[in-house]
């Protein structure tokens, strides 16, 4: 199953389309003197972007090309000139020409080399091309000319972490220039990413940056990554109910259900809600929170186009809650309703957590039929394996040996960027000597350990389903396997919580 966490997110999602340019005539000091001339040049450029964004992309981008060949450009301000190139590209990427975009956004860069909207899109761009170190360079420079949080999106940020997984001094320049600029998740902090920044930190020797870090890092599940991992001993009071996870996560609800006052809808922070509500194991309040939006989504064909993302996963929440609390046919009914409601934003995780729900459910043809309607061809290699690994337990469910090699098959050639997904492949087939050294090794690797010491954590768990039982006895006799005990004690610890891990 995948859950709604950043790293899950970073798997399944597709790079968003480009946003039109704020006019150009914005980025003036409203308070400094403009000479005429250059006032109506503004004006056209407003007028042009204006035109864009009715529709009339085609019009707006004629109207670009006489204005950057316009001699009244080049009498412009520098930040003005650099704007006007940035906005054209922009209009440029509409029009889904994104070489020419490209080309003014470094036109705009070569003006004004500060100007950090031209380069966080430059920065899109780059990532669209494959070329994520550009594009990590990028956003560090964008991120220290932004006056405010730079204007990045989530998925983008969790794109880069994943592209730069094996290049861990690039990976900690990014982390940390999102860190200095204050950059937060629509306003939440990214406790996940925050995580790997104070263990790419202390694996850096730079020690004296940790305690800032873990100043910013306060939601229970991330704490107990913290927690179980001794490298992070010499900064956290293990005593101070400020890293306690369960007085961690009732902070956060309450941080999150004033945020919700504040921005009433559904929206982001309404989805952050409902999982830490989840995590504490305050199921009735999720489902209770869910209950008018699941309503209004049940009688609908679709969600509106921005609230997609934010109903297919709110929905998601709460078919795992009524999982949790035995209530199985609500559950599968409204992760049906997730994934139509999920539609023209990206159901593929509401989709393989369907699929997961019916093999858990010992209904496998249901579950190979989801499959068979899930698109992986954007996928990364944990989403390609999170599919091929719901696929082989389908297909050990039905005794289909073909269907389950070709899952093995898959599985194999991503055991290196899905490490979790080929272990647990391994217990699903009982090879449980070959999980475990999996598990060593995972627990050996600096930037793999914080993760599955969260998963070795003894944490609850909703009513072990059928289709799951032997996977769920195996993992606990893996558990408890003496070289997997010693492995951990080398490096970490175990301990007992009352919440959920997701």
């Amino acid at each position: 199953m995948t859950c709604r966490t950043g790293i899950a997110l970073a798997l399944v999602l597709s790079l968003c389309a480009a946003p039109l340019a704020a006019t150009a005539a914005a980025s003036v000091d409203a308070t400094a003197p403009v000479p005429e001339g250059d006032r109506a040049f503004y004006m056209e450029v407003g007028e042009a972007i204006q035109q864009a964004e009715r529709g009339d992309t085609l019009g707006a981008s004629i109207v670009f090309e006489r204005l950057l060949a316009d001699p009244r450009l080049a009498t412009l301000a520098v930040e003005g000139r650099s704007h006007v190139w940035a906005s054209a590209a922009m209009v440029a990427a509409e029009q889904k020409d994104f070489a020419l975009a490209t080309q003014r956004l470094q036109q705009a860069l070569a003006i004004n080399p500060h100007n950090a909207y031209a380069r966080l899109r430059l920065a899109w761009f780059q990532l669209h091309g494959q070329q994520t170190v550009a594009a990590a360079d990028s956003v560090i420079l964008g991120a220290a000319d932004s006056e405010d949080s730079p204007d990045i999106t989530t998925e983008m940020v969790w794109q880069l972490d994943t592209g730069l997984k094996d290049q861990p001094e690039k990976r900690l320049a990014l982390l940390q220039a999102l860190f200095d600029s204050n950059w937060k998740n629509d306003g939440v902090e990214p406790v996940e990413l925050w995580v790997i920044l104070a263990t790419l930190q202390v694996e850096a020797g730079h020690g004296d940056k940790v305690p800032a870090t873990l100043e910013r890092i306060d939601a229970p599940m991330a704490l107990v990554r913290l927690r179980s991992d001794k490298r992070f001993d010499p900064y956290l009071k293990r005593d101070d109910a400020r890293y306690e996870p369960v007085a961690a996560a009732r902070r956060q609800i309450d941080r999150l259900r004033v945020e919700t006052m504040l921005r009433p809808g559904i929206n982001e922070t309404a989805v952050e809600l409902a999982t830490a509500l989840m995590i504490a194991g305050d199921l009735g309040d999720v489902v209770g929170m869910t209950d008018q939006i699941a309503a209004a989504a049940n009688a609908a064909t679709q969600a509106p186009e921005e609230q997609a993302f934010a109903i297919g996963w709110m929905l998601d929440t709460r078919s795992r809650a009524l999982r949790r609390l035995g209530e199985n046919d609500r559950a599968v009914a409204n992760q049906l309703i997730a994934v139509r409601m999920a539609e023209g934003s990206d159901t593929v995780s509401q989709k393989l957590n369907l699929a997961a729900l019916y093999m858990s459910l010992h209904r496998p043809m249901m579950a190979r039929e989801v499959l068979r309607d899930t698109d992986d061809a954007n996928l990364s290699a944990y989403g390609i394996s999170s599919h091929a690994l719901v696929s082989l337990m389908t297909a050990r469910q039905l005794k289909d040996d073909t269907a389950a090699q070709r899952a093995w098959t898959v599985l194999e050639a991503n055991r290196t960027e899905a490490p979790g997904q080929y272990r647990d492949a391994l217990l699903t087939d009982n090879r449980m000597d070959e999980a475990a050294q999996i598990v060593i090794a995972q627990l050996a690797d600096p930037l793999e350990r914080v993760q599955i010491l969260l998963d070795l954590q003894d944490m609850r768990e909703g009513p072990v389903l059928e289709g799951e039982r032997d996977y769920h006895e195996r993992w606990e006799q893996m558990k408890k396997r003496a070289d997997v005990q010693a492995a951990v004690e080398k490096v970490g610890r175990i301990a007992t919580y009352p919440l959920f891990s997701y």
